[in-house]
């Protein structure tokens, strides 16, 4: 297994915001990760890139413990979190700020992976000279999954990515999971509409009050209408 989660617990105050979650996923694969708002998806997102400290439990990747490591140390091991509400850095280019992805990276690797992003984005070449703060709030978000890209990640936590996105641009992200990502990159993905992440998920999983309540595949939920079952199903019952 690529990513090991065992027992993880996260409290934020007096809340436990993740509770004893345990899920393994496979390189390359991609899994979906629903629950309403305040479910502790998001949390659980955080944890894995260190960006939300774990209480209790362990995460592995890769086969190394990365639990006590920073969120910058995680990075530098392939791991990114990119959110809906994730700032580019509006008085640079976009040019500038998708080298800041890649600041890892030597030069020619830069010039490499820029390339690679444009051809996924070509509004990004187009306005590569341009400063970020010009950018329309999709054209935003294809630079914030674009500056990910630039570290060549190996694993994305993508936290709500198509919240208040066109379909046109929302279609645009999903094309590249579906397409340049997909069997090679492996991903987590905390979203709202169904549809959408129906279109990409090899499993799925769903969270209520902290604790990871169901585990399913691809295969159960053949059509957008039978996920929406199973989600009303263990809301409903409450597990």
């Amino acid at each position: 297994m690529d990513l090991k989660v065992k027992h993880l617990t996260v409290r934020l105050g007096q809340v436990r915001a993740v509770s004893g979650v345990s899920l393994s996923v496979r390189q390359g694969e991609i899994v979906a990760v629903f629950g309403a708002n305040g479910s502790g998806k998001t949390t659980f997102l955080k944890a894995i890139a260190g960006l939300a400290p774990a209480s209790e439990g362990r995460i592995t990747y890769h086969g190394e413990d990365i639990t006590p490591l920073p969120a910058h140390e995680r990075v530098a091991r392939g791991v990114y979190y990119v959110s809906d509400r994730a700032r580019v850095a509006l008085r640079m280019t976009v040019r500038e700020n998708l080298d800041v992805g890649g600041y890892l990276r030597t030069s020619a690797q830069r010039e490499i992976s820029r390339q690679s992003v444009h051809d996924l984005f070509p509004v990004l070449r187009d306005k590569a000279g341009e400063l970020a703060g010009v950018l329309s709030g999709g054209e935003r978000q294809m630079l914030v999954v674009g500056r990910a890209l630039m570290g060549n990640p190996s694993l994305l936590l993508f936290d709500e990515p198509f919240l208040g996105l066109s379909h046109e641009v929302r279609d645009r992200i999903l094309a590249v999971l579906e397409g340049a990502l997909k069997g090679k990159v492996t991903i987590l993905l905390a979203e709202h509409d169904l549809g959408a992440a129906l279109r990409v998920l090899d499993r799925y999983c769903i969270f209520l009050n902290g604790e990871l309540l169901h585990l399913g595949k691809r295969s159960d939920v053949t059509d957008e209408e039978r996920l929406r079952a199973v989600f009303r199903r263990f809301y409903q019952s409450g597990g």
